[in-house]
């Protein structure tokens, strides 16, 4: 579908043909919740409310979203109930958001047709059919019927957001496509809470910064969705939509995860010499004097030469609050592998030894306790007990790249070898 942009000045002007919501069911909404989103006190003020906003609801003062449910009413996105109030914390339905969606987007407008038989006269039928027909709502999701007054999940929110930044422009249309095999940054991965059908479309809405997730870096896609969220939600996806999906560092690293098993070179100063590491991703490679059989599945760096970590997995894998000295100043590197030992007795210095992929060692992970509770899975104190002969274990293991002039080698049995330098 065609988009209608007119340059960044459309972007500025766009909100004022945008009305607020006037009926009580659509004001009884609700939105994700963004731990990139939620403003302290501090932030508060220093952003700035709007008199009007605060005469008007009188329940969102100190609220942690007052700045921006102030700013989404100026732009008239918003409105509140005949009491005074806006209820931030309130609950939102299907048919609710799509109205406030179908208004704060610039995809053009497409009336589609209603394909739902239980949404049939419903208030909220002209906007859910233009969301239809604007391809946001996929019919195909709801086969059993719309339920428009059915409280809507994060994961709905996620995906209808998601498919409007692939229409509005080809480059999120080829990062969803990059990011169908990488590792989102959450918790949630290693816990099997998120489907693998889900990743992209929870890949494009956090890699924009539209949904930062909670504090723990969970993105919770099955609980439901507040006001207030919706209101941060909204803006943040009414800057994004219709940009060029390549300016965004955090996704372009899930991207280079999601095509090549590794972030290295969007968030290290290594560049490849020779090869890349999605030339050995999930292929063998057997240790010296057949020790053991390792295969490599994804290669996480993050980078912590300085005094805070950086990267979009930093939150993630480290926990900055102790770093280990074999950390500090370098590249700290998380290695999800495969190992088959071929030893009647799990050895891990004849398994190092034996070795040469030094870049990605045979052993624990850093901070142990601080990764176990993120869900990840590592050696044990007793090797023996999970690296058994004949059995192939897949866990994570960590190391470090020397952040100054190093130079580093990876290999495989079909002959295919990875160069990394800086």
């Amino acid at each position: 579908m065609k988009k209608q942009i007119e340059g960044h000045e459309k972007k500025k002007k766009r909100n004022v043909w945008i009305v607020g919501l006037v009926t009580t069911a659509v004001l009884a909404g609700t939105l994700l919740n963004v731990g990139a989103v939620h403003l302290t006190p501090t932030a508060i003020a220093a952003s700035g409310t709007s008199d009007t906003a605060l005469s008007k609801f009188k329940d969102i003062k100190g609220h942690w979203a007052q700045a921006t449910i102030a700013k989404a009413y100026e732009k008239n996105l918003i409105s509140g109930y005949q009491d005074g109030t806006f209820r931030p914390n309130g609950k939102i339905t299907r048919g609710e958001y799509a109205t406030i969606l179908a208004r704060a987007t610039e995809l053009e407008k497409v009336q589609g047709q209603n394909p739902f038989a239980d949404l049939k006269g419903h208030w909220s039928e002209a906007a859910v059919s233009q969301l239809v027909g604007q391809g946001f709502i996929n019919a195909g999701d709801y086969a059993k019927g719309f339920n428009p007054n059915a409280e809507l999940t994060r994961y709905e929110m996620m995906k209808w957001i998601a498919t409007g930044l692939i229409k509005s422009g080809s480059s999120f249309q080829d990062a969803f496509n990059d990011t169908k095999n990488t590792l989102l940054p959450t918790p949630e991965v290693n816990r099997g809470t998120i489907r693998a059908e889900q990743i992209p479309y929870l890949a494009l809405v956090r890699g924009t910064g539209i949904v930062g997730g909670f504090q723990d870096g969970t993105l919770k896609p099955a609980d439901s969705t507040t006001r207030a969220e919706v209101s941060a939600i909204l803006l943040r996806y009414m800057d994004v939509e219709g940009t060029d999906a390549g300016k965004y560092s955090d996704l372009n690293e899930m991207r280079e995860v999601g095509t090549t098993g590794t972030n290295l070179t969007t968030v290290s100063n290594y560049k490849y010499i020779k090869g890349n590491f999605g030339d050995i991703v999930n292929t063998e490679y057997t240790l010296k004097n057949n020790v053991g059989v390792v295969r490599y599945h994804r290669f996480i760096v993050v980078d912590t030469r300085g005094t805070k970590p950086k990267g979009l997995y930093a939150t993630l894998f480290v926990d900055q609050n102790n770093l280990t000295r074999a950390q500090k100043g370098r590249f700290s590197t998380y290695a999800e592998i495969t190992f088959t030992s071929k030893l009647d007795k799990s050895n891990l210095l004849t398994i190092a030894r034996a070795n040469d992929n030094i870049a990605i060692p045979i052993q624990r992970l850093f901070n142990v306790s601080y990764l176990k509770e993120k869900g990840f899975i590592t050696l044990p104190d007793d090797s023996n007990a999970m690296l058994k002969q004949g059995v192939s274990t897949k866990f994570w293991s960590s190391h470090t790249l020397d952040p100054v002039k190093g130079g580093y080698m990876l290999k495989n049995d079909a002959g295919k070898e990875v160069q990394i330098y800086q």
